[in-house]
């Protein structure tokens, strides 16, 4: 007798705490467990545990040192489900190197429907450490344009990133934003209350990475250290918080800035925050943004490719600035922290039910019903 459920594979080869696996788990948890039994497929630890509270999800660890060396295994576990009776296999990947990955695998499995996720803009694949780096980017953007077009479906984060990812593979990106707007959040500062301080708070969250672009928030503060009393905070862990620290050092920031690298619920910050500060090179979407918003705290946000715009509605709900621009930031702080920003604030907040779980949730039901 065949089982009237949706098998549906979610692979995440590398899944660590952070905005994907956060959106991800939102999706997990809101699924009909009645409707869908779930495999949560990684080649490292599932850092996703940490969110899921549905019981029922399966997480099966294909142990490899790289997602390269995980071909075999990877097969071998696909081989397996065919076998089970489902009224039909979702496989649905995630971050662009798995996905290029699976589209060649899975070019022979046709009982698979296959959706691949692209999380952060093509702009990406501009910035590099080093040769070897730029090589990698090369191949998979290369990749992505040959391979994406065989999925069944594409999705993109925001409509800017879909637009610019379509014009690259030359196939149909449909748009489905982050369920960033969680309600439940709030019960993660139900017991903090604001406090009353002279000194206004500054907030960032966000790893410490490249990406994000902490230096150019570094050094923005620098230039306006001394028309403001407001401390800096700075919410994340990765490898440049040495680099960080050591700016820090040298430019005698140690009393006014903090990085806090162990915080695991960065929730009440945003409630006694004045402002909060996304500086990143380019985004798929910008979780932080939605969060910020929720606690209706001015935001400056750099006008990266390709979500805080699109958040923000073209600067209505809070201010832009030019990525990697710091004179341009520096300016645009003093204005938040001297001027009232409520009505940006409240405006962000009104905006945000097109990120709720339940929207988001219902959106990916009816994909994976039609597929």
């Amino acid at each position: 007798m065949s089982n009237t459920k949706i098998k549906l594979i979610i692979f995440h080869p590398y899944s660590k705490i952070g905005g994907a696996d956060l959106s991800l788990s939102r999706l997990i948890n809101n699924l009909n467990k009645d409707k869908y039994d779930i495999d949560f497929v990684s080649i490292s630890r599932p850092g996703i545990k940490n969110y899921i509270t549905n019981k029922k999800i399966k997480y099966i660890k294909i142990n490899s040192s790289r997602l390269i060396f995980s071909f075999f295994k990877l097969k071998k576990y696909l081989n397996i489900q065919k076998n089970k009776k489902y009224k039909k296999f979702i496989f649905f990947s995630n971050q662009h190197f798995a996905n290029v990955f699976t589209l060649m695998l899975l070019k022979k499995f046709k009982w698979i429907k296959f959706l691949v996720i692209e999380r952060n803009h093509l702009d990406e694949f501009k910035f590099y450490k080093n040769f070897y780096q730029l090589i990698i980017n090369i191949i998979i953007k290369n990749l992505i344009r040959l391979l994406y077009k065989k999925a069944d479906l594409i999705i993109g984060i925001s409509k800017k990133l879909s637009q610019d990812l379509q014009g690259l593979c030359k196939a149909k990106v449909v748009t489905i934003y982050n369920p960033s707007f969680d309600k439940k959040i709030f019960l993660k500062t139900k017991n903090v209350k604001k406090y009353k301080n002279n000194q206004k708070i500054i907030l960032s969250v966000g790893r410490l990475e490249n990406q994000k672009d902490h230096m150019t928030l570094l050094k923005a503060f620098n230039i306006c250290k001394n028309e403001t009393n407001a401390k800096l905070i700075i919410i994340g862990y990765g490898s440049n918080f040495n680099n960080l620290t050591n700016y820090i050092n040298n430019n005698f920031l140690n009393n006014r800035v903090k990085i806090l690298t162990n915080i695991k619920n960065p929730y009440p910050f945003y409630k006694n925050a004045d402002l909060f500060i996304l500086s990143s090179l380019y985004e798929g979407f910008g979780n932080v943004l939605i969060e910020a918003g929720m606690f209706r705290v001015p935001i400056i946000s750099s006008n990266c490719n390709a979500g805080p715009k699109e958040i923000l509605n073209n600067s209505k709900g809070g201010e832009l600035f030019n990525v990697g621009n710091e004179i341009q930031l520096s300016k645009k702080i003093m204005l938040v922290l001297n001027k009232n920003y409520k009505n940006k604030s409240n405006y962000l907040y009104k905006s945000l039910k097109r990120f709720e779980t339940n929207n988001i949730v219902k959106k990916y039901n009816e994909i994976f019903s039609k597929i």
